[in-house]
Order: C-alpha cells, then structure tokens, then sequence
C-alpha cells in the first residue's frame, strides 16, 4: 500500500453500501478476484465497461499483516477505485480483523475466501475447506465486526458448495445468523473444475436466505449474467 496511492483514497463512492446495490432491483455487475488480474490497473478498465462492485485478487490475511512488503505488492488503489472489496486467505480470526483493520479506510468492505479449491490453500487451511468449518468461518466474522468501527464496512464470504446441499445451506444460514453482509455462491463443488456450473443449486440456496446471494461461475457475458441472474434469481453475479 504505497502511499501515494492511499493519499488519493478518499472517493464519494466509497461511501455507497454495496448493499445498497443489492437491494436495488437491478442485475449488480461484480469484477470477480481473478488471480494476478484483478489489480487495480485491470478494475480501472472494467470500471469504463459499467462494473458495479470490483474485488482484488485473493490475499494472505497473514503475509498482509506481518510484512509491509507484501503490503504494498498485493494492495494499490485510488480515488476511483470503489466501491471495492478485499478478499482475504484466511484461517485465523486475530490476523483476519487485523487485516480489515488495515485496509477499511481504502475500501468498503472485506471478503472471506472458503471456496478456493487450490490444493496449496487447502494445505494451509484457507479457502474451500472452510465450508467445512463454519465455527471457524463465525469466529472470523465476529472478529472483524468487533474490531471494524465502521458499521457501513462489509464482511462477505465467498462459498463452493456440498455434495450434499442440505450442509451448503445450513452453512449459509450460521454465517447469515453471524452477521455476514451477503454470500457468493460458486456453483460447483471442491472437486469439481470445468464441469458445469450447478445454478439450480445456486437457486435453491438463494430461496433459503434473506441476505443477498451472489451467483459466481462460468459468467463470462453481460447476457450471459442476465440469463444466470433469471434463472437463479440472485442478486449478483460475477
């Protein structure tokens, strides 16, 4: 976080809720975190293109905070950037809030990674097999909310889902019940990579929540967001 960038930071945008959008009625246009793309040079780009929401790339929550360098390599904004989330890697709550700590004055909110199915995060803990930790997944959250004062920041979490769908909406409904803002959803299990996309699964998920849910998966069109969003009637996709 170099800090010419962070003196430029101050954006009316980042005042907008995200939730806000959410509730609008209308398809919210999201830039998924896309690893070594979704920088700020590439959320510039998409922002010209009519982007409603952008997310960094996936960040270690513990590299963040332990090392400036990393820091500055993993996280550059500016005044146009917003509204923004950060997404974090993460298996402790402590090194979590710490991080939205760092970076709430720059952006409007911070999203849990517990649906990377990389085999080196699930070696250490992070992304996918969090669906199978929901206590860890409620510590984390409380944790930000107790140490974030900004009641408008954020805390999202990004999900794959089970086998057995019963357990994706149960998890779904303790994070709900923890605090959490809204749910990405992608629509495929830890296993699965190029096989499609399960919107049914998605929708049915969506009809157990009162939060937002955000369809994530295979999106790779305004029209093809559109027919996603129809079909699962979510209230975003990315």
């Amino acid at each position: 976080m170099k800090s010419d960038y962070i003196q430029t930071t101050t954006c009316q945008e980042r005042r907008k809720d995200p939730i806000e959008m959410f509730h609008s009625g209308q398809l919210v246009k999201i830039c998924a975190p896309m690893v070594r793309y979704s920088k700020l040079s590439f959320r510039t780009l998409v922002r010209k293109y009519d982007c409603d929401l952008c997310y960094t790339p996936m960040i270690v929550a513990a590299d963040f905070v332990r090392s400036a360098k990393a820091r500055d390599s993993e996280f550059t904004t500016n005044q146009g950037d917003c509204p923004l989330i950060v997404q974090f890697a993460a298996n402790d709550a402590r090194l979590l809030s710490d991080a939205a700590r760092i970076v709430c004055p720059y952006a409007n909110g911070i999203d849990i990674n517990c649906g990377c199915p990389q085999r080196w995060a699930l070696a250490e803990g992070y992304g996918a097999c969090l669906i199978n930790k929901p206590e860890l997944v409620r510590d984390m959250v409380k944790q930000v909310r107790n140490q974030v004062e900004n009641p408008r920041f954020s805390v999202s979490i990004k999900i794959r889902i089970h086998d057995d769908l019963t357990r994706t909406v149960d998890l779904c409904r303790k994070a709900e019940a923890t605090g959490v803002s809204w749910i990405t959803v992608h629509g495929r299990t830890v296993e699965e990579r190029h096989q499609p996309v399960h919107y049914e699964a998605i929708k049915i998920i969506k009809e157990s929540m009162s939060i937002p849910i955000v369809a994530n998966g295979d999106i790779r069109s305004l029209k093809e967001a559109e027919n996603v969003w129809h079909t699962t009637g979510t209230d975003g996709k990315k």
